[in-house]
C-alpha cells in the first residue's frame, strides 16, 4: 500500500526509499513521485535518493534544501533507518521541516525467533530524538497475516513461513512516525546581546522608564532625612589636646625600655636587664675594603684589554687605553706633558 501525502504548491520534497527489483515496489514509488510532482507544481521539486547509498556514504544530501522528507513510503517497509541516515535527512531539511517515516517495529522488546526486526515503537522515537528531531509522534497498526506471509517468503526468505506467521501474528506492527526539525540549521550561530542601548525615540517618549542611578541620595525628598554635619557630632572634650599625664600608664610604672641598635645588654634577646644600667651599644666594625690591584686583576669577561668600547660598567680599566693582557698600562711619550707650551 502506497503512502498518501498531500503536498502544497511550491514545496520541495525528498523521497528516501529502497527500490527493490520487484515491479510492484518500483511502480508504487513512481506513482507516488508522479502524484507529488503534480501537487507541488512547476515551482516545487521532488527528489529521490536510495537509502542504501546514504548509508554507504555514496550519496550526500545538500543542507537545508527540502520542506518535507518522506522515508520508506511504500511496502514492504523493511528498511531500518540508522542514525547516519536520519542525521543526513535532518541536515537536508530546512528549519522547521517535516519528516514522515514508515518502519516495521515490534510490540515488545523480546523478539520473535528468526525475525530480523528488533526495534520497538519506543526505540524508534528515541532514535529520532537522538538524531535531532523534535515533536515526534508515532502511530502503529498490526501487519495482517497475509502481509506477514509475504514478508516471510519473499523478503526474509524464511523456510518455516507458516510457523513464523503463527508466532508473530499481532506482534509485528507498521509504525508511521512524524517529526520536525528545529527552527534553525545545524551549526547555526547567533550573537548574544548583553544589554541594548535605549533608542533616542524611546528615551524621550512619555512611557519610557529612566534607568535607576546607583549611589544617588535624593536630598530634596521629604522621605529622606537630612544629612548630619559631622562637626556637630564631636563634643568639646573630643577636641581637647591630651597631656602627658593622661597618656601615662595607670600603674605609674616607667615605660618599657626598647633595645637600641647593636644592643649588648641582652634586651634585644628578651633577657631581664637592670633598667638602672645604661646600655652601651658598640659600633659595628667597618668592613675593610681591599684596594684593587689594577695590574694583577683577572678579567672575568676577557674584554678588559680591548678598550672602553668592550669593557663592563664596573671595569677597573675604564678610561685607560687598550693593552696586552699581563702588561702594565703606562702612559709614555708626550702624553706626560701639557699640549700648551709657553
Amino acid at each position: 500500500m502506497t503512502y498518501s501525502y498531500t503536498a502544497k504548491s511550491g514545496q520541495t520534497i525528498l523521497l528516501v526509499a529502497r527500490a527493490s527489483g520487484e515491479a510492484s515496489n518500483v511502480d508504487a514509488l513512481q506513482q507516488l513521485r508522479d502524484s507529488l510532482v503534480a501537487q507541488v507544481g512547476s515551482s516545487g521539486k521532488v527528489d529521490f535518493e536510495q537509502v542504501d547509498r546514504i548509508e554507504e556514504g555514496a550519496a550526500t544530501l545538500a543542507s537545508a534544501q527540502y520542506d518535507v522528507a518522506i522515508a520508506n513510503p511504500v511496502i514492504p517497509h523493511t528498511v531500518e533507518h540508522s542514525s547516519k541516515v536520519l542525521g543526513q535527512v535532518l541536515l537536508a531539511l530546512k528549519p522547521s521541516g517535516t519528516l514522515v517515516l514508515y518502519e516495521l517495529v515490534l510490540d515488545a522488546a523480546n523478539g520473535v525467533e528468526g525475525l530480523p526486526i528488533t526495534r520497538t515503537q519506543e526505540d524508534l522515537e528515541q532514535q529520532l530524538k537522538f538524531a535531532g528531531f523534535i515533536d515526534t509522534r508515532t502511530e502503529v497498526q498490526p501487519v495482517s497475516e497475509p502481509g506477514l506471509l509475504e514478508l516471510a517468503k519473499n523478503h526474509w526468505k524464511l523456510s518455516t513461513a507458516k510457523d513464523f506467521v503463527a508466532s508473530a501474528a499481532g506482534r509485528v506492527l507498521t509504525a508511521t512516525a512524524s517529526a520536525a526539525k528545529p527552527a534553525y540549521n545545524v551549526g547555526a550561530a547567533a550573537a548574544l546581546s548583553f544589554g541594548k542601548k535605549v533608542k533616542a525615540k524611546e528615551a524621550t517618549s512619555s512611557n519610557a522608564i529612566a534607568p535607576k542611578k546607583a549611589w544617588m541620595l535624593n536630598v530634596d525628598s521629604d522621605d529622606e532625612a537630612e544629612i548630619e554635619d559631622q562637626d556637630e557630632l564631636l563634643e568639646e572634650e573630643d577636641l581637647a589636646k591630651p597631656d602627658a599625664a593622661s597618656l601615662a600608664r595607670p600603674d605609674g610604672a616607667a615605660p618599657k625600655r626598647k633595645a637600641c641598635k647593636n644592643c649588648t645588654c641582652g634586651l634585644a634577646e628578651g633577657n631581664m636587664v637592670d633598667d638602672s644600667e645604661a646600655c652601651k651599644p658598640t659600633e659595628k666594625p667597618k668592613r675593610l675594603t681591599k684596594p684593587v690591584d689594577v695590574v694583577n686583576v683577572k678579567s672575568s669577561c676577557g674584554n678588559c684589554s680591548l678598550g672602553d668600547a668592550f669593557r663592563c660598567s664596573s671595569c677597573p680599566y675604564l678610561g685607560q687605553p687598550s693593552f696586552k693582557p699581563g702588561e702594565k698600562v703606562v702612559l709614555g711619550g708626550s702624553m706626560l706633558f701639557d699640549d700648551f707650551m709657553p
